[in-house]
C-alpha cells in the first residue's frame, strides 16, 4: 500500500507541475476523428465504454444488429461518447490498447492523435482526472441527454509538455493503474480462498476431536 501511495503522490506532483508551467493546446489540435466501418463484418467483438473510462463488452441486445455499420477501433485510438456527460459528470472516453481491433456503436466517435507531438496515453491520463470530468459537466449542453458534443469537446485545452515529460507522467499513471488492478485482483482472490480455508480448518478440527 505504501508503494501505491508513493506512486500516487508522484503522479499528483507530476500533473501539478505540468498543469502550472506548460502552455495549453486545444484538443481539436491534438485529436482527429476517423470513421472506419466494419463493412466486411470480420470484426465480431462489440464493446462499449463504462464510466471508469474502460472498454467493456457491450450489454446491448445485438440480435439482428447489422455489425457492418459499426465503427472499428484500433490500438491507440479512442472511443468517445458525447451523451450523458452532464448526467454522469463524466467525459466518457477510453483508449483502446488491444492488439486486435474491436467495434463500437455508430453513436460513438473514434478519435486518434494527429501527429507525434502528443502521446495517446498522456491525453487519456488528462481526461481520467476528476477535474476534467467536472469541467466536462460544466460545459455540457442543457439538453435531456446533457451531451458534450464533439465540437465543444475539441475546445477543451490541456497542457502540452515535451514528449519526455508526457511519457514520465503517463508511466506513473499506468503504474498506479496496474497496482490498483493487482490489489483488486488480490482482494478478490482472498475473498474466494478464505471460505475454503475456513471450511478446511473446521473439518480438520472436527476430525481431530472425533466429531465431539
Amino acid at each position: 500500500m505504501n508503494s501505491l501511495k508513493n506512486v500516487t503522490a508522484a503522479l499528483v506532483a507530476g500533473v501539478e507541475m505540468v498543469r502550472r508551467g506548460t502552455p495549453r493546446v486545444a484538443i481539436g489540435d491534438l485529436l482527429e476523428e476517423v470513421d472506419v466501418r466494419n463493412s466486411d463484418g470480420t470484426v465480431k467483438d462489440v464493446q462499449g465504454i463504462n464510466i471508469n473510462k474502460e472498454f467493456m463488452p457491450s450489454v446491448a441486445n445485438l440480435s439482428g444488429t447489422d455489425l457492418t455499420k459499426y465503427k472499428v477501433v484500433k490500438k491507440n485510438q479512442f472511443a468517445y461518447s458525447a451523451m450523458q456527460t452532464g448526467r454522469d459528470e463524466c467525459i466518457r472516453m477510453a483508449l483502446f490498447q488491444g492488439d486486435e481491433p474491436t467495434i463500437v456503436s455508430p453513436a460513438y466517435s473514434v478519435l486518434q492523435i494527429r501527429d507525434n507531438s502528443v502521446l495517446a496515453e498522456y491525453v487519456m491520463l488528462w481526461f481520467s482526472r476528476r477535474e476534467s470530468d467536472r469541467y466536462g459537466w460544466f460545459i455540457s449542453d442543457g439538453s435531456i441527454r446533457a451531451s458534450l458534443e464533439l465540437p465543444r469537446f475539441y475546445e477543451i485545452e490541456i497542457p502540452l509538455p515535451p514528449l519526455e515529460q508526457q511519457r514520465a507522467v503517463a508511466n506513473l499513471y499506468n503504474a498506479r493503474r496496474l497496482m490498483q488492478r493487482n490489489i483488486t485482483a488480490l482482494g478478490n482472490m482472498l475473498r474466494d480462498i478464505c471460505p475454503i480455508l475456513i471450511k478446511g480448518a473446521q473439518e480438520e478440527c472436527v476430525a481431530a476431536h472425533g466429531g465431539d
